[in-house]
């Protein structure tokens, strides 16, 4: 038989030349699952890269719309701690700079997890059409480009919000959209999104997790602490955890009054408050905006676009991204317990290996205790005979039975002692 790889001849299914060896059905089988799965992932990641760039587009065409509507307008700076409070009303042109701030976040925000995660999404790519994607989804390395990432957390989150809206169907009890919301004219909501997409980041996200770990680091004397501020150190913080749980509790409950949403809402988003703190933490502040744009941003292409069916291409791209999510929606909730378990474990390792490391000291510390406040070999009480004593501040010994005082360095004291040596005892 010859090699498929260099040509060689091959023995038992095995090349001597080059080490090939001819993969058994179920090998094979389980390749052709695994690139099947990184192909559909592909084409998920190419979808969603081109409605990525199709909502840069627009956000960039609608600066014409916008910033001539913020000479004439106002809006409100806001902060939440925990509910919206405005701090600041601005207008003219301080509103025009602040909504270029917005479209600047968000290009800075491409540029960063493009720079970032583009290397591993190529790498990702050649492995698949390689047949090497079985061992990368095995060592766990089929995520580990930020871009992937981004597009798993998506779709996984589009299919757990799919979930919670049939079932809310089911009993008859929609969310409502807001009807100021709706009668909302084109260039303010375009602004409302953009500005949820990075503002509510910032307030959120760095408000809630970034500054309380870059506070933490600062009280414990970290050298670099600032790198907490705008995420991407990972989850290596146990805090960190507990930190996004409470920003997304905020995040949510934020979302209750302003434009009066549902109290279901609340319900509604705090998954995607979760996955958004998770990419806050992973990969930093550009990542959690970006996948906040997109999301925002999945009803505007077909609000502001007069195309033939780009509704139906829409609803077939979501339903798409769904599928795609329901296989990581199961990924993310086993690597989630699987973190969990392995932390529980490595707590226990830990605490057997402390336990192991100060049972020596704790017996060399009692040793040296008995060493020093107690004799109990050469040592004969001249008054009772008992053979324990103590030493007492004076240096003396002193007799556990009766009290007797004496001076270990008395000629009798030393006496005793030699006799004992020289197994001359009872003198004579």
């Amino acid at each position: 038989m010859e090699c498929p790889r260099c040509k060689s001849e091959m023995t038992q299914g095995r090349c001597s030349n080059c080490g090939y060896t001819v993969p058994t059905q179920r090998e094979s089988g389980t390749n052709i699952t695994s690139k099947l799965k990184g192909l559909i992932t592909l084409v998920a990641v190419i979808s969603f890269l081109v409605f990525l760039i199709l909502n840069t587009s627009l956000m960039l065409l609608s600066i014409d719309i916008i910033l001539p509507e913020t000479l004439v307008n106002e809006t409100v700076i806001f902060i939440v701690f925990p509910f919206p409070i405005g701090i600041a009303e601005i207008s003219g042109y301080t509103f025009a700079t602040y909504f270029l701030f917005l479209v600047a976040s968000v290009i800075l925000s491409y540029a960063a997890i493009f720079y970032t995660g583009w290397g591993d999404l190529v790498s990702y790519v050649k492995n698949i059409f390689k047949g090497r994607f079985r061992k990368l989804d095995k060592e766990r390395k089929a995520t580990s480009s930020p871009l992937l990432r981004l597009v798993t957390v998506f779709t996984a989150l589009l299919f757990i919000s799919l979930v919670y809206t049939i079932m809310l169907e089911l009993v008859g009890r929609p969310i409502e959209t807001p009807e100021a919301f709706r009668e909302m004219p084109v260039w303010q909501r375009v602004f409302n999104l953009t500005q949820a997409a990075v503002w509510e980041e910032i307030i959120v996200r760095i408000a809630f997790i970034g500054i309380p770990l870059v506070l933490y680091a600062l009280a414990r004397g970290k050298e670099n602490f600032m790198r907490y501020l705008l995420g991407g150190f990972g989850f290596e913080e146990r805090y960190a955890v507990t930190l996004v749980i409470l920003s997304t509790i905020i995040f949510a409950m934020a979302h209750l009054p302003g434009w009066g949403w549902d109290p279901l809402k609340v319900i509604q988003v705090v998954p995607g408050g979760i996955f958004i703190g998770y990419l806050y933490v992973k990969d930093g502040i550009h990542s959690a905006i970006i996948i906040h744009f997109v999301w925002d941003f999945l009803s505007v292409p077909d609000m502001m676009l007069d195309v033939s069916n780009l509704g139906l291409i829409l609803n077939l791209m979501l339903l798409f991204w769904m599928v795609v999510g329901l296989y990581y929606t199961y990924e993310y909730i086993t690597k989630f317990i699987k973190w969990v378990t392995e932390d529980r474990e490595k707590e226990i390792e830990r605490k057997r290996n402390r336990e192991e490391f100060e049972k020596p000291r704790e017996k060399k510390a009692k040793e040296s205790k008995d060493h020093t406040a107690g004799v109990t070999i050469g040592y004969v009480c001249q008054n009772c005979g008992y053979n324990k004593a103590e030493y007492t501040d004076e240096g003396k010994l002193r007799c556990k039975r009766c009290g007797t005082k004496t001076d270990p360095k008395s000629e009798q004291a030393q006496q005793q002692k030699k006799l004992l040596q020289t197994d001359k005892w009872p003198p004579s």
